[in-house]
């Protein structure tokens, strides 16, 4: 490259301060130009980019390759990462010259000619899909479930209990429904497939239960590295305390600042953008509904709409449900640390997230069908997800900015659990007054709700001798919030609950299904979309509802299978 050092002004040659051109002799008094490293660097880059990723891919490839024949590193657990790592990469590098279209089209084109085939071509009405979808679905269910061998916590007659509440559950649902005649079935099976097929896998397969439970690790190891800045402002004995507040606020303000970093360089965008794809092509969701399920389990009920914040003023009142039902369906990443530090094990905190997903997109759908024209129903998630800017100038801004956002979610956890438990007892105390007078004894908004909830508890699979208790942490869950009721569950119900019990427990109380989490999703999507506010409000409870309900249908389907 013909580097050369220009004046500022090319149409004049430059004088010195005697007046005579520099090209007499005479020497120049202004200064010259530097040369600019950065810019040559960037163009240098711009013009020979396929051959500088291909030399990095190389150099990665090289040390991958090198790395696995020394086997330093032995055990599954340490090199899985770095095999993931390596192929997240490539791929990355790949994709980013080629595109996705290679891939996506040919499935997008044969998810289409399935369709006009069954439509079209054999005229098999919307009735009869149905029938036969339903029926498959049925066989698939009862073949699975009546020929795993029996064990200690997994009897046939118990998994015909949940199958029965599946279906009196799902009954419940069709009747309510706001346009019953509009439901979208297809998205409604589909969904059930996948989430027992997921099911499956994580349960009674070893692949998947090492695979849950290695991801459940990782989670659990990356949020520990909070405890070196706990202990950088306390010292290591208030850091190795017990506490809620040393426990999990540290490690919610890290994940989210995290996560902010992970999503300023577009990490969080792809991969939400790829699951939702495949959510849209195999449930027949809109774009935005598909992204904001997606985007769920990472970033939480509150942060995910701000994917499609420029769409939500347009969004039909079926997708604005849906999002919220996915929001109240599964926890963020960044309250996980709280949950393991009450107890609960991290591997079925991730796979009731991760089967929660479908199920809430079908019961959301079988709760508030669409009937209205969505503009994102043909649009990928690729090109909503363009749409989204973060507005973080550079990574240690989006460092910043999580580390915000964490702190005001550690306030707003601490503030809730201070108000909701006050609350509670507040009631129990005049609950358990009144009662005195008609010699009811320890009357508490407890034991209420487990009395009102026992046939729902029952219906989940619960052994008889359990459904009280799993039924007044469930209402527990619903009136203060998750925290509270897994903290009920390990310091007091986990010592009289069975196995069957409690893994069923453990993923039923697995959502932000609650009351507090109402007037949140409220203030967040009506500050992003105040003309819409009003839908926020009237669609809200509903999605709470049925964001509960998949929670705990989730929890039906894995007893099916224990």
């Amino acid at each position: 490259m013909d580097i050369q050092n220009t004046y500022q002004d090319k149409d004049e040659a430059p004088v010195s301060e005697h007046g005579a051109e520099a090209g007499s002799g005479n020497i120049s008094l202004e200064p010259k130009r530097t040369w600019d490293i950065s810019g040559f660097i960037s163009k240098m880059w711009s013009q020979y980019t396929h051959i500088w990723a291909l030399l990095i891919w190389m150099l990665l490839s090289g040390y991958f390759i090198a790395s696995l024949i020394l086997k330093r590193m032995t055990q599954l657990s340490d090199i899985l990462p770095f095999i993931f790592l390596y192929a997240f990469v490539s791929g990355k590098m790949l994709f980013a010259f080629t595109g996705t279209r290679f891939v996506t089209r040919p499935v997008s084109r044969a998810a289409r000619g399935i369709q006009t085939v069954v439509e079209r071509r054999m005229k098999i009405s919307p009735r009869l899909r149905f029938i036969g979808g339903a029926t498959l679905l049925i066989v698939l269910v009862l073949s699975v479930a009546l020929t795993i061998p029996e064990s200690s916590i997994g009897r046939r007659i118990d998994r015909m209990q949940s199958f029965l509440g599946i279906l009196v559950i799902m009954f419940g649902l069709t009747l309510t429904s706001r346009y019953p005649r509009s439901i979208q079935w297809r998205t409604v099976l589909v969904g059930f497939v996948l989430q027992f097929v997921l099911g499956c896998i994580v349960v009674k397969t070893k692949w998947g239960n090492d695979l849950f439970t290695w991801l459940a690790s990782m989670a659990s190891g990356l949020l520990g590295f909070a405890s070196y800045g706990t202990k950088f402002l306390f010292d290591d004995s208030i850091a190795g305390m017990n506490i809620f507040v040393i426990t999990v606020f540290p490690a919610v303000i890290f994940f989210a600042a995290f996560i902010q970093m992970v999503q300023y360089l577009g990490g969080i965008q792809w991969l939400v953008r790829k699951i939702g794809w495949v959510f849209q092509q195999l449930l027949d969701t809109s774009g935005t509904e598909s992204m904001v399920a997606a985007a769920s389990p990472f970033l939480g009920m509150s942060e995910n709409v701000l994917l499609v914040k420029d769409y939500l003023p347009q969004m039909t009142n079926s997708e604005i449900h849906a999002c919220m039902t996915a929001g109240f369906a599964t926890i963020s990443g960044s309250t996980l640390q709280g949950y393991i530090a009450l107890g609960v094990d991290a591997k079925n905190i991730i796979t009731a997230c991760v089967m929660s997903i479908p199920c809430s997109l079908a019961l959301s759908k079988i709760r508030y069908p669409e009937t209205e024209e969505s503009q994102t129903r043909g649009t990928t998630t690729a090109a909503i997800a363009q749409r989204h800017t973060d507005e973080s100038t550079n990574i240690l801004h989006a460092l910043a900015n999580g580390a915000a956002t964490g702190i005001n979610l550690s306030l707003l956890i601490s503030a809730n659990l201070i108000a909701i438990i006050s609350l509670v007892n507040l009631i129990d105390f005049l609950l358990t007054w009144l009662g005195q007078f008609v010699t009811i004894e320890k009357l508490t908004l407890e034991l209420i709700l487990g009395y009102v909830l026992y046939p729902y508890a029952w219906l989940l699979g619960v052994p008889r001798q359990d459904v009280m208790h799993v039924a007044q942490l469930l209402g527990l869950k619903f009136i203060t919030n998750e925290f509270v009721a897994y903290q009920r569950l390990n310091s007091v119900m986990k010592a009289v609950l069975t196995s069957r019990a409690l893994t069923i427990a453990e993923f039923a109380l697995c959502g932000f299904g609650n009351l507090g989490s109402i007037a949140i999703q409220i203030g967040v999507m009506g500050t992003l979309a105040p003309t819409r506010k009003a839908d926020f409000s009237r669609l809200v409870l509903s999605a709470c509802i049925t964001g509960s309900i998949a929670t705990t249908i989730t929890a039906a389907i894995v007893s099916m299978v224990l």
